[in-house]
């Protein structure tokens, strides 16, 4: 299996133009949020600061934002992206072959979303240092070892969960054309499922709790905890305690029941293996249901 999963990650690499688009679209999308995005927020600041100019710790503190928003999109489309290795091989009949070596279907299912997962967690963290570099400077990547294993086991976590909810969808697709056309409605729609082109406190409060409760919300709300901790400090220091929290509710930092109590750390991290334990009953079942089918 470790042999295919190696195949699998050398097919998608070895398309140098599909592996650069992906590349590609990361940075365009970096300097579209640095353009438009962080200056919404900049003035949402300034409006509640009651300040005329920003300063330099409130634009570093966006782009951390803005930055982590990134981060939890990715962990998304990169791994979407590359399970279009499996689409391939199911258009050309590719995994029929495959099937009737010794790996079996179990173990090609696998070795297709190990690969996936590799490859997203890979995009992603090169999209996290260019994303600090570029926003932030490169100073940016010393916030510690701990908080930048954790950065990355939150990037590993948010590329599986991603590909366990995306799963059920790809099990149906069998041609390249239908897989672009998915990948394009997930990639235009996870940006405001996981509140980043519109804040969760601009929303209305049903949309609000629906975002809140995509599963790759969480996530990217301890991420955006763990990489603005200082700023925030920094920045809301001597401001009083109302506004701090205001924008953390409203930026996704601090997440919160319909009822408005704080959801704490230790019930996201349930949440999100509640939701994972269940995707992956839900994915083990569509799974036989389509090979059953097919045979």
């Amino acid at each position: 299996m470790f042999v295919f999963i190696k195949r699998n990650m050398k097919v998608f690499i070895r398309d140098k133009v599909a592996f650069f688009l992906s590349l590609l679209s990361v940075i365009i999308l970096l300097i579209l949020y640095k353009v438009f995005l962080a200056q919404l927020q900049i003035d949402g600041i300034k409006e509640a600061m009651n300040v005329k100019s920003a300063p330099s710790n409130v634009i570093k503190l966006v782009n951390i934002w803005l930055n982590a928003g990134l981060i939890t999109i990715t962990c998304m489309t990169s791994t979407l992206g590359a399970y279009g290795v499996s689409v391939e091989d199911r258009e050309y009949a590719r995994t029929d072959d495959f099937k009737i070596t010794t790996l079996g279907e179990a173990k090609l299912e696998i070795s297709y979303m190990i690969s996936a997962i590799l490859i997203g967690f890979f995009i992603t963290l090169i999209l996290y240092i260019l994303g600090t570099i570029i926003l932030i400077g490169g100073d940016g990547l010393l916030i510690g070892i701990m908080p930048t294993i954790k950065v990355m086991l939150l990037i590993l976590i948010g590329c599986t969960l991603s590909l366990t909810l995306i799963y059920p969808f790809m099990c149906f697709i069998k041609t390249t054309t239908q897989f672009a056309t998915f990948s394009t409605i997930i990639g235009t729609a996870i940006g405001f499922l996981t509140g980043v082109y519109i804040s969760i406190g601009a929303m209305s409060r049903s949309v609000g709790n629906l975002v809140t409760w995509f599963p790759l919300t969480p996530i990217s709300a301890i991420l955006k905890q763990t990489l603005m901790s200082a700023t925030l400090k920094e920045v809301f220091n001597g401001a009083p305690k109302s506004i701090r929290l205001n924008y953390e509710y409203d930026y996704g930092v601090i997440l919160r029941f319909p009822d408005k109590t704080d959801i704490t750390n230790a019930q996201i991290w349930l949440y999100i293996l509640i939701i994972f334990l269940i995707f992956i009953v839900v994915d083990i079942i569509i799974t036989h249901l389509v090979n059953k089918h097919g045979n």
